[in-house]
């Protein structure tokens, strides 16, 4: 769903990746150019919208407001985080224009442009880059091309940010779309692969022509647009909002209460709150008896907050939730902010599970069934480790 301003907003531009080097300009406003083309509708261009926006001055106390505590609609807490989000956006651009020289980057070695265009005023290009540079400059993992990176095409390797201005100098933001599987490398050799004497594959998305793409050229990392992009999605794609209702209680959905349950409470603590209080302490187990007795409920919907400072257990008393709800053969659904808090959530289930499984049987834990979880996400963001390979199912 493409974004609709209202009516006292600017319309979107349409999105673009291919600027002239004078679009370029100071950290303050990374972008600051604007072409004028037939606005597309398409759920394909979320993507681009997003950095479009992201990259024009919209930074001023009339567009990025502070988020207020409470609101009166759905509408309205959606709308407040759209600002924010392209402004963090933005500043994500600007930041990584500040240490562009410390980037990874590499030359194109192979340019081929896909017979038909992908969408209205973008083009796709199959590339093949030599091997990449700075790969372990100021990263904790060397880098690998991915869906969703945007990359800066130039006619030169700049050493700053001041270098993409200079006259003449062609500039050209990519976004990559598609890079080979990970099995279709199997057979290379790894040490091959780790000294970059191979080429690496993926395919790019820009908004015109190559005629600008006939000399010596350099692809540089700028930063990986997913994250946002799932947050623009979720800004603008609505669709079920009985949680979201719920939890800003714009209707009478959510009570404290459920009174028809109220007397069954005593039989979910004599069931679980032994267990609980020999690993948890009584805010803890207060915490996760309020989840479950809210969980067996049928009468209502319920929304339950588990908040507290850094170091206080809130990832202990999730995992501890999450084993009692697997022992009772409920299916739940766990999401994350962050690949390191999803993989931490589950790699913790999994330990406790078999912990379990080994007291309970006097088996060895690599009997234990572990059919019923299953941890999805990107195999390379994750980074699958044996603490979770075992429950591993999907990388998209």
């Amino acid at each position: 769903m493409s974004y609709v301003p209202r009516s006292s907003e600017t319309p979107p531009p349409t999105p673009l990746f291919l600027l002239p080097a004078s679009s370029v300009v100071t950290r303050d406003a990374v972008i600051d150019h604007h072409h004028h083309h037939h606005q597309n509708n398409n759920n394909n261009n979320n993507n681009n919208n997003l950095v479009s926006f992201a990259c024009r001055r919209t930074s001023s106390p009339q567009t990025v407001q502070q988020i207020p505590e409470t609101f009166q609609s759905a509408g309205q807490y959606f709308d407040s985080f759209v600002y924010p989000l392209l402004e963090e956006t933005r500043a994500q651009f600007c930041s990584s224009f500040d240490t562009i020289e410390e980037a990874p980057y590499a030359q194109i070695v192979g340019l081929e442009e896909e017979s038909l265009p992908y969408r209205y005023g973008t083009q796709l290009y199959n590339v093949k880059v030599d091997e990449w540079k700075n790969r372990f400059s100021s990263w904790k993992e060397p880098y690998k091309t991915l869906p969703g990176d945007v990359l800066i095409l130039a006619d030169a390797k700049p050493e700053s940010a001041s270098d993409l201005q200079r006259m003449g100098r062609m500039l050209t933001f990519l976004l990559v779309t598609k890079t080979p599987r990970e099995d279709e490398y199997e057979d290379e050799d790894e040490d091959e692969y780790e000294i970059g004497y191979r080429h690496f594959d993926f395919q790019v998305e820009a908004s015109r022509g190559n005629h600008h793409m006939k000399k010596s050229l350099f692809m540089i990392f700028l930063i990986n647009i997913i994250p946002s992009k799932r947050i623009w999605n979720s800004v603008h794609k609505r669709g079920n909002l009985k949680i979201i209702n719920g939890v800003l209680r714009t209707n009478s959905v959510v009570k404290e209460n459920c009174q028809l349950c109220v007397q069954k409470e005593g039989i979910w603590y004599e069931n679980f709150c032994h267990n609980l209080s020999s690993t948890l302490n009584d805010s803890q187990v207060e915490a996760v008896m309020t989840c479950l007795t809210r969980i067996n409920c049928n009468h209502k919907s319920s929304v339950d907050l588990i908040w507290g400072p850094p170091g206080t257990g809130k990832t202990k008393t999730v995992s501890m939730l999450l084993f009692t709800l697997f022992k009772m053969k409920c299916k739940t659904l766990v999401c994350a902010p962050t690949n390191v808090a999803i993989k931490e959530v589950a790699s913790r289930v999994l330990k406790l599970v078999k912990e379990s499984y080994q007291a309970d049987s006097g088996r060895d834990t690599m009997f234990c069934p572990l059919g019923d979880i299953l941890l999805f996400g990107n195999k390379d963001r994750l980074k699958v480790g044996d603490e979770v390979e075992e429950i591993y199912g999907l990388s998209p």
